[in-house]
């Protein structure tokens, strides 16, 4: 189990980070700084299937000039202009979407499917959270419902456990 979540850490990290910079509405020095790290894991994660020094180095121009890109769409999105017509619920969801863009593209580029699936998922989590956004009646319903048959089965085995 440990070796598995060592093995997967990157992509864990890669998917916490995106969604807490969406869920607490981090400001823009939290996006620029995010994009390099993410860069730097996805050479690091593609590293591997680049069997030759031609190959790698083409595999780090490629994913450079991906983020890149991405890092001067973030940085329009965050720009004086575009931050007047946005609300801080559709840049978040913006970035969110931008980096599941990055993350897909870059997974691609690295042969690493498991770095793709990441982006798909973040690509999944900006409808959902949008969707929760909107909702918040339905989220706290939706706890509720979970807390009251979290008690009711809690209570059905310490019953069957007290009988038996």
């Amino acid at each position: 189990m440990l070796r598995w979540f060592l093995y997967d850490l990157p992509y864990i990290a890669m998917l916490l980070l995106a969604l807490v910079g969406v869920v607490f509405r981090l400001q823009l020095v939290y996006w620029l700084v995010l994009i390099p790290l993410y860069a730097v894991i996805s050479v690091a994660l593609g590293w591997r299937h680049a069997p030759s020094r031609d190959r790698r180095l083409e595999l780090v121009y490629q994913i450079v000039l991906t983020w890149a890109a991405l890092l001067v769409a973030i940085y329009m999105l965050f720009n004086g202009g575009v931050t007047g017509v946005l609300n801080a619920n559709a840049t978040s969801l913006s970035m969110l979407t931008l980096l599941a863009l990055g993350t897909f593209i870059a997974g691609v580029l690295a042969k690493e499917w498991r770095m793709s699936i990441v982006g798909a998922l973040l690509f999944l989590a900006v409808p959902a959270l949008g969707w929760l956004d909107q909702s918040p009646l339905l989220l706290t319903a939706a706890t509720l419902v979970v807390i009251v048959l979290s008690g009711m089965i809690w209570w059905v085995t310490q019953r069957n456990t007290k009988t038996d």
